[in-house]
Parts: C-alpha cells; structure tokens; sequence
C-alpha cells in the first residue's frame, strides 16, 4: 500500500473495501463521540487497548492523575522475620523466663509486631536431617522500630523436641514466624498498627490523527467503494487507536517542552526491574516488575512454574488471572508440544507424568482467540500482540488487569475520550479535514503484579 503525505487527490484514489461506518458529517464543525466504538474496530490489532477500555476505564478530570497503593499485605499477612542477634547469648533459654530479642534489619517491615503477639522460632538449621524444633514466645514490652533493627523483650512459653541438637538455642538469622495473639483474661486491649498507602501519579496524552481529502475526492464516486471519505476514516480510526495501543505498552512517563507523555506498561517494567538471567529465580522486591531474558532452550515448563510461584502469590495482592500479550513467535513457541519443546523437555520425559497444566484455545470476549493455560498456581490467558514485533518480536507480557486502568480526561461536562472534530481545515481551502482526539492515560499500580519475559530464538 503506498503511503502519501498531505492532502489527498482524487487522482491518488484506489479501490478498497472496508468502513468505519463513518457518513460525511454536515458542513459545519461538529464533535462526534466515538469512546465506545473505536474499540471494536479491528480488536486483534490493539488487543491491549481493547481490553483496558472495556473492562478497565476509570476517567480522571485531572490530567495528572493520582492514585494509591496499598502493597503492605506481602508484609502482615506473612508475618515473617529474622533475629539479628543471639537470644540470651547464644546459651540456651528457658521457658518462662524474659530476655531480649533483636529483629534483623534485612527482615521485610516490622512494624505490626505489638505486645501480645506470639511467634516461633526455628531453633535448627538442615531440618531435613536433624528433624525440627521451635520455641514459642510471646512478645512482653513494646517494639522500638526507630533504630536499623527492631527491639524488644520477649517471654519464651515453650521450648519443644528435646531430641534434636540445638532445640533450645536462639541464634543469629533463626527464621520467627507469628502464630497470633495471646492474652490474659480480663486483659486491657491491645497496641495498634496501621500500613502507610503509598501514593503515586501518571499523565495523560493528546493523541491526534487527521483525515484530509479534498472536495473533489468526496465528491468523487470510485470503483469498489462509492465513499471514500468513509473508507479513509476508517483507516484512520484504526491509525489512531493502534497509535494509543503504541503508548500504553512502550510508553515512558515524562513532561517536558508542555508535552505530557503516559506510561506503557512495557516501558514501565523495562526501566523499573532488574533483568533476570536464565537459571536464576524471581524474587519478590517491593514495587519492582519481574524481567526475564530467557533463550527458548532454557525456558522449560518447571523454570515458568518457579517463576508462576512468585507472580501468582496471593499475598502480592494481585489476582489469580493474568492477560498474557504474546509476540507470534513466542504463541509459536508456546504451541510447539514435539520432542525438545516447551513441555516435552521439561517433564515429557519423566515415565508417566502428566502434564501439570491444560491449554486451550478459544474465542475471546472481544474478538481476540485466546488460548488459555491453567496451571497450579494461576490461570495465563494468551493473546498475540501485533506490535510485538521487531526488537519486541520474543516479548511475552503478563500483566494483573486488576491493576491496570486506562484513564481518559472527562470534566467539566467535557468528555475527551476518543471523538471526532469535523472540518477543522482553514475556511480558504477547498477539503475537508477532520481530526480524531483522545486524552487518556495509563495507571499502573502495584507493578510487581507484572512480569515481562523476552524469550530468544536462540
């Protein structure tokens, strides 16, 4: 197809056969709003955008939107921590008696540790060979959290398992974990702990695409399509929404030179994570994505499941579903069930093993095929990206549409979703031009909901 700059001539007409059902407006300049149509044009080409805008809308009337993140849960819920220090120096306690405790400065926030509350400690090291002990012990005086560590005095309530070395010592790094509150009858109530939310902030971006054709042109009627005004817009409207598809995955958050620009969540993820190397495993980093680099060869269904472990963890507040938009060659890869492939080379192999995850391919709800993979952990809903392509053509994204919201401007009584300005050309020009406009951005919370992998052919 040859593309031209400017306006366009009748003499540079050619036959086609698609429409945005777009009718020639009236003369006169004329707003269209056209927020809830735009999206069922040619949704396999902006599967992103399509998602976002019909199941994930949240207008702002600012166009620098703000918003909260509550990402506290990965600490309280499981209530883990380390001693900085040996307990009663190193030599054994005794039940009943009081001593000092250290939490280690390496220990996720401990700030809900209050009087009252009672924990495990796991007095061995190498449990698998010489068996497990703990040492239970309730928390006597209130947490000092001012300093690198966290201080206070602790009751040991019992020490258990005798037969196994070390069962009565506390040592430096021991693991702790909470097993609730324990309070006497008749008993005050008791200390309090909040979590700070977190805020943060996106822009909102002017995307503007225009449709020019002279008089001539519209006047014109063509072989194959007796409008062409009508079939020029719906090019364009397609133009224009894979544009904002565009921004919503590599976009970076920026305003400079009175240009406000949103943040995709690709090019979030890319300036925000640490790359991840073939044989080393994801871990959790409060509000970081995960980004793999993986060759194909090396991305086994036992390395995915690992990594699956971490994403899907319920106490990372995300959901138990993930809209996972694929290059083709990686839905290539992800289909390829043969000898050395992705299952076959991990656990095929193994005499009598199932597979430990179901795939299917499906019609999606918005006009995309979906092949959805169950797996133990969480549910991957596999969609291809056409814009993963190029230096993106091995990118595999899984992204939490719980934590993701596309945010057009709308206040004021003014809606700058998607719409069409009709004949914005100057009043001496003989054409007719008419511009599409949409002012949104994209909210990203909780980025470590989020995963990108690049996977390489070779």
């Amino acid at each position: 197809m040859a593309i031209t700059q400017g306006t366009k001539l009748s003499s540079n007409i050619t036959a086609a056969a698609t429409s945005a059902g777009v009718g020639q407006a009236p003369d006169r300049r004329r707003l269209y709003d056209f927020s809830d149509r735009v999206a069922e044009l040619a949704p396999e080409e902006s599967p992103f955008f399509v998602y976002l805008s019909q199941v994930a809308k949240n207008p702002t009337d600012d166009s620098v939107f703000r918003f909260l993140e509550n990402r506290s849960k990965i600490d309280w819920t499981s209530r883990n921590f380390k001693l900085a220090a040996a307990v009663n120096g190193g030599s054994a306690v005794s039940a009943g008696t009081n001593y000092a405790f250290v939490v280690d400065a390496d220990s996720a926030s401990v700030d809900w540790l209050i009087k009252g509350m009672v924990f495990a400690v796991n007095t061995t090291t190498g449990a698998e060979t010489s068996g497990y002990a703990q040492t239970l012990v309730r928390i006597e005086s209130g947490v000092d959290t001012s300093g690198s560590t966290s201080t206070f005095t602790g009751k040991v309530i019992d020490v258990s398992n005798s037969n196994v070395s070390g069962y009565n010592v506390l040592a430096d790094d021991d693991n702790c974990q909470v097993v609730g509150t324990a309070f006497a009858e008749g008993s005050a109530s008791p200390d309090v702990w909040s979590g700070e939310i977190e805020d943060d902030y996106g822009y909102t971006q002017i995307f503007k695409t225009a449709c020019e054709l002279s008089n001539t042109a519209i006047a014109t009627r063509y072989r194959g399509y007796a409008n062409e005004f009508e079939r020029i817009w719906a090019t364009k409207l397609r133009e224009h929404k894979v544009d904002i598809e565009r921004a919503m995955l590599f976009g970076q958050k920026a305003r400079t030179g009175g240009v406000q620009y949103t943040e995709g969540i690709v090019g979030h993820i890319v300036k925000n994570a640490n790359p991840t190397t073939d044989d080393s495993a994801f871990s959790y980093s409060s509000g970081a994505p995960y980004y793999r680099s993986v060759a194909q060869s090396e991305l086994t269904y036992d390395r995915l499941l690992g990594d699956l472990e971490v994403i899907f963890d319920p106490a990372r507040g995300g959901s138990a579903d993930r809209l996972v938009l694929a290059s083709l060659p990686v839905i290539t890869f992800f289909n390829k069930l043969g000898d050395g492939a992705f299952m076959d080379a991990s656990i095929g192999s193994a005499a009598n093993m199932p597979y430990r995850m179901e795939m299917e391919t499906r019609e999606g709800a918005f006009g995309h095929k979906v092949m959805t993979i169950d797996t133990v952990h969480g549910t991957m809903h596999l969609v291809k990206e056409p814009l993963f392509r190029g230096q993106a053509s091995g990118f595999m994204l899984m992204a939490d549409m719980t934590k993701c919201q596309y945010r057009p401007l709308v206040g004021n009584g003014l809606n700058r979703d998607t719409h069409i300005i009709t004949n914005v050309q100057n009043s001496d020009e003989d054409l007719r031009k008419d511009m599409i406009v949409t002012e949104a951005g994209l909210e990203i919370t909780l980025p470590e909901c989020h995963a990108l992998y690049e996977v390489e052919s070779a």
